[in-house]
């Protein structure tokens, strides 16, 4: 092949997997919504491309969406937050990193069986990728960061490589100074109503033990037998009630 041909195909194979910056749009934007332009804070508008590397911050009582690239990546930024975006792109490859400097986000990451995927928010003290399709992430000082899984799945990891895997009702909350994060099966026991009796046994196990199946004679090694020992040696009844 002649050197002229090899040098226009060199050029070519280097522009198409180099990934380029993935296109920033503004989809909404309601009250002090703003991004950063040199010195100065510009107020965002529907429509708005923004370059990457934008930070943007809203006020009380304010928003905005972003789309982070050709896939519908979006962000919701809620209000008194500030955040950074990078995001890269090639036909077969997504690259989205979102520094959350404060506050509180939404992101949305739809899937693409042709697209691999790279989508992950980053706080002071841990970083969250975004493994299913939605995730709620907030930061701040006092309170560290909690991620709450909305769909899917979502791996948290803190600055010393501790990870976690969140799904279903199970909420990552991380704070600052602390080696580890917090119970993350702490969010669900919260939502729970359950009444637990003598060595932990509920209510539901009680009828199964006294109506159904096993040994009923009341013998003291029968079902019943066992269950009313246990009552009387443990007499105590933990409940715990949330109202909706």
């Amino acid at each position: 092949m002649k050197p002229l041909a090899m040098t226009i195909l060199s050029a070519f194979l280097v522009c198409y997997t180099v990934p380029a910056f993935a296109e920033i749009t503004v989809l909404k934007a309601t009250g002090t919504a703003a991004y950063r332009d040199g010195k100065k804070w510009v107020p965002l508008k529907t429509g708005m491309k923004l370059p990457e590397g934008v930070k943007v911050s809203t006020g009380a009582n304010s928003s905005a969406e972003l789309r982070v690239n050709s896939i519908n990546h979006t962000v919701t930024i809620k209000p008194l937050t500030m955040i950074q975006v990078f995001s890269k792109e090639t036909k077969s490859t997504t690259d989205t990193h979102i520094g959350l400097k404060r506050g509180n986000i939404t992101a949305k990451v739809p899937r693409d069986a042709r697209v691999k995927t790279v989508f992950k928010v980053s706080t002071p003290i841990a970083t969250s990728s975004v493994r299913g399709t939605e995730e709620d992430i907030s930061y701040g000082p006092g309170s560290g960061m909690m991620i709450y899984d909305v769909r899917s799945l979502v791996e948290a990891k803190n600055r010393l490589g501790r990870s976690n895997f969140i799904s279903g009702r199970l909420k990552y909350v991380q704070q600052l100074n602390l080696p580890k994060s917090l119970n993350i099966a702490n969010d669900a026991r919260g939502r729970s109503l359950v009444a637990v009796y003598g060595n932990g046994v509920t209510g539901d196990e009680v009828e199964a033990m006294l109506y159904s199946g096993g040994d009923q004679t009341g013998g003291p090694e029968s079902d019943a037998g066992i269950l009313d020992n246990q009552m009387q040696q443990d007499a105590s009844i933990n409940l715990k009630i949330n109202w909706p």
